[in-house]
């Protein structure tokens, strides 16, 4: 019942997990507090956030990120950063973070959260990314990014 829940809010508040699972689930920042506070009604924990890059064809050539999957709701693609996995125990650590770095001017417009959520392993979500049309975008961006930051 929980995960059905959870599929449907990942519909609603336009999410994409990169994966099968519900790690790296990438979001807007106008969705992202609403999403948060939903995600604690069905007590589910966001536990990391790690940073991404929404490329759009006015930054198509974006230096950031290591590339990664079309966006299934937005013009562009996103593309994975090279920071660390921030981590947290509890949704209003996550809720606090965000609205400190939302107000940071050094954090640049292309970027996006993509949170990791405390589920169980073995739970696949329903936009599984884990096939052939997936390998065929997301290589080719994540090894531009990969190259790309090689050459500096």
């Amino acid at each position: 019942m929980i995960k059905n829940d959870l599929d449907k809010l990942i519909k609603k508040y336009k999410v994409q997990p990169v994966g099968t699972g519900y790690i790296d689930c990438i979001l807007t920042f106008e969705n992202i507090f609403d999403f948060i506070n939903d995600l604690s009604n069905i007590n589910i924990i966001v536990y990391g956030l790690t940073w991404w890059c929404h490329c759009k064809d006015q930054n198509a050539d974006c230096p950031h990120g290591m590339g990664g999957p079309k966006s299934e709701y937005y013009d562009g693609w996103f593309s994975e950063m090279w920071f660390p996995l921030l981590e947290f125990k509890c949704n209003e650590q996550v809720i606090e973070y965000i609205k400190n770095v939302s107000n940071d001017k050094k954090i640049l417009k292309c970027f996006v959260p993509a949170l990791w959520l405390d589920v169980p392993d073995n739970w696949k979500n329903e936009l599984e990314r884990i096939d052939k049309q997936f390998l065929r975008i997301y290589m080719p961006h994540y090894l531009k990014g990969l190259f790309h930051n090689i050459k500096k």
